[in-house]
């Protein structure tokens, strides 16, 4: 059986295409658990319809808006099945993604198989590829059973890092205590992807778009604002995956560093509004007394990182503040 986990919260345009997307598939042994993370449009009314209409589909309720890691963990915790599959509420599946994941997985004994998904643009209502993966990868990895160590060390850290697009073995997650992180924070996925990948000894990729992503205006993903602090109690949680086996961060530490200092600082300040710049650039700069006070990073952080983001972010000024305090 295949546990579905969707996190509600102010969806009703498109919970009907969700649900009716897994209730559809040719592959019918499945649950579905719903976790309406305090809604206030009106979500659980779907929800309580669709469960009339499905004894499969289960509700859970949060009693406040705890953002979609918590919901998640939430579902993980009470599922059922013998595989999980993550889907966003205003998301749907292809018809035949059930039975095309479950065959593949159980016929290479995969503890991770991952998939393409097409990406729908609601404003303009057109249809488009996302290419996390290139066309090298798909040629050397498709279709053979692979882990994190058989991979060019950057490739890990330009795949897709969504939940979604991806289908797991729960007990391959049960046993690695695999979960996101409970607070309210958005990429969440960052540190359960790190984890996953670098746990998992059979992963797997199929050349097939199987997930349909809906990109919207108000969605997570295209808030650019204060939310964007986010991404620096992210980048603490991608640390703490890598630090949890010494032989792991040192093989990976450049590109973890790489990662974050280029694309999660540098990258995000200049995504973010103006009026939010400077408290952004004061809060890099408390994470670099973070990396080097609790990570011992500072000889880690001069060799790898780029000299213009450290002299951007003032990197020496800061080394200084500490050795005077």
């Amino acid at each position: 059986m295949i546990s579905v986990i969707i996190p509600v919260y102010n969806v009703e345009e498109y919970l009907y295409v969700c649900l009716n997307s897994v209730l559809k598939q040719t592959y019918q042994d499945f649950e579905i658990i719903c976790i309406d993370d305090a809604s206030t449009d009106s979500s659980a009314e779907i929800l309580e319809y669709f469960t009339q209409k499905d004894s499969r589909i289960r509700i859970l309720k949060n009693d406040s808006n705890k953002g979609p890691g918590y919901s998640r963990n939430k579902g993980l915790k009470v599922a059922q099945g013998k595989y999980i599959s993550f889907l966003d509420a205003d998301d749907w599946f292809s018809p035949d993604t059930f039975e095309i994941l479950v065959e593949k997985t159980e016929q290479e004994n995969l503890d991770v198989l991952l998939f393409k998904n097409i990406v729908y643009y609601e404003e303009s209502q057109d249809f488009g590829f996302e290419r996390y993966y290139d066309m090298e990868f798909m040629d050397k990895f498709e279709n053979i059973v692979f882990n994190h160590w058989d991979l060019d060390k950057t490739k890990l850290f330009v795949m897709s890092n969504a939940s979604w697009g991806k289908f797991y073995l729960k007990s391959f997650l049960d046993c690695n205590n695999i979960f996101f992180p409970n607070e309210n924070l958005i990429h969440e996925d960052n540190p359960f992807f790190y984890k996953v990948i670098t746990s998992a000894d059979r992963i797997s990729i199929i050349d097939k778009y199987l997930y349909n992503r809906r990109r919207r205006n108000g969605s997570i993903m295209t808030l650019n604002n204060e939310r964007l602090f986010d991404n620096i109690d992210i980048s603490y949680k991608i640390l703490d995956v890598f630090f949890e086996d010494k032989e792991l961060y040192e093989y990976y530490k450049k590109e973890v560093l790489i990662t974050i200092f280029r694309s999660i600082f540098k990258g995000k300040y200049s995504q973010i509004e103006d009026e939010f710049k400077e408290e952004f650039f004061k809060r890099i700069q408390e994470a670099y007394k973070v990396f080097i006070k609790k990570y011992g990073l500072y000889k880690d952080i001069r060799e790898n990182v780029s000299k213009e983001i450290l002299e951007f972010f003032r990197f020496d000024d800061i080394i200084n503040e500490i050795i005077n305090k």
